[in-house]
């Protein structure tokens, strides 16, 4: 909410004031600083559901309240207007009650349209609003002063003496008095003259019947409508702007009439003409709210008594009537304007921040602090989240429930879970796997152009064990699932990068002694010391977050001592069907070794089409001296040659 601090002081005595100390009260109310004070405007933010914030008057009101000083209520034009002939009444009907709660009208003859004066011009370009003429701007000025849409029509421009209220039809349009055109549906609803409609309700006007320079008469008119229909149609038709802003809240009915009072002031003294009434179509009995308020109740919440006649004085400031007192606490009138209290707390909370949060007694913890209670796989899986995005990995959340058809194949996997009361045919089962659910963003990416890129999801997998259809054979299972794209890559580009990625994701979680074991054409299991803790593909791999809480470990990032390691690199020549894990971990297993890296592997034109270069790195205890390496090397090299065939390079 954008608040001119010269309209501000049109409610409330701020001279004394410096603009920092007007901030740091608001921000002591709940409404913070979206924005540093430029000197001219509060850009404030609320977080709360309140619809009078959404008006200047109604954060003046919480700020005088706060500061403990008069609110000053903008004037309004309380006299009646004329009775009009059966000629000039502009005749209200209703085709959708439910969309509509309250429609509110009078009308205006001869008046003079024309540029507004500066003060009113200076104020709204100040929140925002561009200046268009003293009509449009009046009723722009009512909507931010007060939070009530207004809409002002050129009765000339009537195809009929009438405004119709009906539902939209399929396919209509409308054209906006911004020149857009908008296909309406049934959701929404339309003001219409001679059944053509002309404004799309509690959205925007229609440029057909606007107010120009050459209009003479026109009808004003401050609707209260379904707020979930204007959300709904709103958002649906991409249509987001003040008037929006304010319906998506949930407005009283009683505002209509306030604001169509002030508006009326306004009308007469900056654009003359005579003030006719029209109808005011409220067909319901809006009875105001009654709570009761309990001094007990407020000792219990703020931990501290707060004096009775401090709480009378603070609710009576924010628009509350006391109806009576009693020894227990206050019969109240809720304000109108206060849609959003619903409870006695609410009432409770409006005190301690009119008191000042500061003001709450602090008190010493006789007790220790809580228990940590986070489970350690949570703490796991945001250690793994924060190691997938140091790798460059963008995270997704995808929808569990899929289609029981399992995305490409053509009948459901039989460990798969079928809803039985689903709602959605594309929605009537849960996956078996993350990695179809991550393939479906991938054409989002392409489409905006990004050929490569790696995703992640934390989630869960669920099946039914054995096929079972009982609640006790259904599993749920947690995991990492790593996709990794690029159109310009082959296959075995992408699994170059998809096993740095494995690796440096294990490394980064302490985990170094990991192998795998080939489980198909493109597929391998990740194991470590003998247990299954995923598995990898060619374009990615699934991580069971579960199962790697017992190897994963904090890794040191600065090394306490410094000290020189021996190693040598192994080079050798091995068949390309065998796995590069499966001779790691035979070296590994080697007394006085004290880690085998994997540096690269090659083809060459000198050797034969089954066979590869295999480059290792191997690090020694560095307390032997160099004819134990060499004679570890030895042993070394002849156990490869003899179990896995493989040639040492000299």
């Amino acid at each position: 909410m954008k608040i001119p601090l010269e309209w501000l002081k049109e409610y409330v005595v701020l001279e004394d004031l410096m603009p920092k100390e007007i901030g740091d009260a608001f921000t002591q109310l709940g409404l913070m600083l979206d924005k540093p004070f430029d000197g001219k405007v509060f850009d404030l933010e609320h977080r709360f559901d309140r619809a009078d914030w959404l008006s200047i008057l109604g954060c003046a009101r919480d700020l005088a309240a706060f500061l403990d000083r008069d609110l000053k209520l903008p004037k309004t034009f309380m006299q009646e207007g004329k009775k009009p002939t059966k000629d000039l009444l502009v005749d209200i009907k209703v085709e959708c009650p439910d969309a509509v709660n309250r429609f509110n009208t009078r009308v205006f003859r001869n008046v003079t349209v024309k540029s507004s004066p500066e003060w009113l011009k200076s104020r709204l370009e100040a929140y925002g609003i561009p200046s268009i003429n003293n009509i449009v701007d009046i009723t722009n000025y009512v909507m931010v002063e007060l939070g009530q849409p207004m809409h002002a029509q050129d009765l000339a421009k009537f195809r009929k003496q009438e405004i119709v209220i009906r539902k939209a039809h399929n396919e209509e349009k409308i054209v906006t008095f911004l020149g857009d055109e908008v296909t309406l549906y049934p959701d929404a609803f339309v003001l219409t003259q001679d059944g053509v409609a002309t404004v799309l309700g509690g959205i925007v006007g229609g440029r057909e019947t606007g107010v120009d320079q050459t209009t003479r008469d026109i009808i004003l008119d401050a609707g209260n409508y379904n707020q979930n229909i204007i959300r709904k149609v709103s958002r649906k038709l991409k249509i987001q702007n003040e008037t929006v802003l304010r319906y998506d809240k949930f407005l009283h009915p009683d505002l209509t009439q306030y604001a169509i009072d002030r508006a009326t002031y306004f009308i007469q003294e900056l654009a003359g003409g005579e003030y006719y009434q029209n109808i005011d179509w409220n067909p319901k009995d809006h009875k105001p709210k009654h709570m009761t308020l309990r001094y007990s109740r407020i000792l219990q919440l703020a931990g501290f008594e707060i004096e009775q006649e401090k709480v009378e004085k603070i609710l009576t400031k924010l628009g509350y009537t006391v109806d009576r007192k009693t020894s227990d606490g206050l019969e109240l009138t809720v304000p109108y304007f206060r849609t959003d209290v619903e409870v006695e707390d609410d009432v409770v909370s409006d005190i301690l921040r009119i008191n000042g949060y500061a003001k709450i007694p602090t008190a010493q913890i006789q007790s220790a602090p809580p228990k940590e209670l986070t489970p350690e796989i949570y703490k796991l899986e945001d250690h793994l989240r924060d190691c997938m995005i140091q790798l460059g990995a963008h995270e997704h959340i995808t929808d569990p429930l899929v289609s029981k058809a399992l995305f490409r194949n053509e009948r459901p996997a039989e460990n798969q879970i079928i809803l039985e009361n689903s709602q959605n045919s594309q929605k009537n089962a849960l996956r078996i796997n993350i990695v179809e659910t991550l393939q479906e963003l991938v054409p989002n990416y392409t489409k905006n152009k990004i050929s490569s890129g790696i995703l992640f999801e934390i989630g869960k997998i669920y099946a039914q064990k054995d096929g079972k259809k009982i609640y006790e054979s259904y599993q749920e299972t947690r995991v990492l699932e790593c996709l990794v794209f690029d159109k310009t890559k082959s296959p075995k580009e992408l699994h170059k990068i998809t096993s740095a990625l494995l690796t440096g994701l294990l490394e980064n979680m302490g985990i170094q002694n990991f192998r795998l074991t080939k489980t198909g054409p493109t597929e391998a299991t990740i194991n470590a010391d003998n247990k299954t803790i995923g598995t990898i593909r060619y374009n990615g791999f699934t991580i069971l977050t579960e199962e790697i809480m017992s190897f994963a470990g904090m890794v040191k990032r600065i090394l306490t001592d410094v000290r020189q390691t021996k190693s040598i690199e192994l080079s050798l020549i091995t068949p390309k069907t065998t796995l590069i894990g499966d001779i790691i971990s035979a070296v590994s297993g080697e007394e006085y070794i004290d880690e085998v890296k994997f540096v690269e592997e090659y083809s060459s034109k000198e050797l034969e089409n089954q066979s590869r270069y295999v480059l290792l790195k191997v690090v020694f205890d560095d307390k032997l001296d160099d004819n134990h390496i060499k004679a570890i090397t030895t042993k070394v090299t002849y156990k490869l040659e003899e179990s896995f065939a493989v040639k040492v390079r000299s």
